[in-house]
């Protein structure tokens, strides 16, 4: 099965055992609404099952996969099957958890919309290129954690093998857990503008903010004369809220 697979989906499966059992270990409780993308052969999803979930929805995008995923699953009531693009799907339910080994090709878009739902979930477990997950955590700010932090908790729990895969790929993975802050640091009414700014901000990250936002009137209290990934995030989004973007 793995001769086959499509390089446009960007499909690397999880084949160690001891791997997925560490991935739905940190899935502490059961009865919770639980969304995974992209579950290739379904390996993970058993493990998912495990842990007795309320209701599990699958969505996975190849065609020539959902086959499989249905005579595998079929028997289990509380598991929906979705045969979509999950960006381009509407996603209107309420999930407890997203747990996902995703795409590396889609990473930034696929996580920054789940960070973006309406009501976005409690908790997400989700593996990334490890460069990728390492950006997330930085201390530093950057573009993408300077989004994802204004509503999650991020932390690295473990990092996985590239061996771990077939086909194998290129680069190593690690595996991050997301919690929901109690207050998002940003209203939803912000997000938009504050995308905007950030991209901008970033875009000139070798220049001081005072250079980089010279034509606004900013409060001379704010450490102007330092780049933004040397400010932290509260001082970011105090900067954003100043100018109104």
């Amino acid at each position: 099965m793995y001769d086959n697979l499509k390089k446009k989906y960007g499909q690397n499966f999880l084949i160690d055992k001891n791997i997925s059992s560490k991935i739905t270990n940190l899935i502490k409780t059961s009865n919770l609404n639980i969304l995974e993308i992209g579950p290739g052969d379904g390996k993970l999803t058993e493990k998912i099952i495990e842990k007795r979930p309320k209701n599990l929805d699958l969505v996975e995008i190849d065609k020539d996969l959902i086959k499989n995923l249905n005579e595998k699953f079929n028997k289990y009531r509380f598991i929906n099957i979705i045969n979509e693009d999950v960006i381009k799907l509407n996603l209107n339910k309420d999930y407890d958890l997203v747990i996902s080994n995703l795409p590396y090709n889609l990473s930034s878009k696929v996580l920054e919309k789940l960070v973006l739902l309406k009501n976005n979930p409690e908790t997400m477990i989700l593996m990334f290129q490890k460069e990728f997950a390492e950006r997330l955590t930085d201390t530093r700010l950057n573009s993408i954690n300077s989004l994802i932090k204004c509503f999650f908790n991020v932390k690295i729990e473990f990092y996985v093998s590239k061996n771990c895969f077939r086909p194998i790929p290129k680069i190593e993975s690690s595996v991050l857990k997301f919690e929901k802050l109690n207050t998002s640091l940003i209203s939803k009414d912000e997000v938009k503008s504050f995308i905007n700014f950030k991209r901008y901000v970033f875009s000139y990250k070798r220049k001081t903010l005072g250079k980089v936002l010279k034509k606004y009137s900013i409060p001379e209290t704010f450490k102007l004369n330092l780049r933004a990934e040397n400010l932290n995030l509260i001082e970011f989004i105090k900067i954003f809220k100043s100018i109104r973007f």
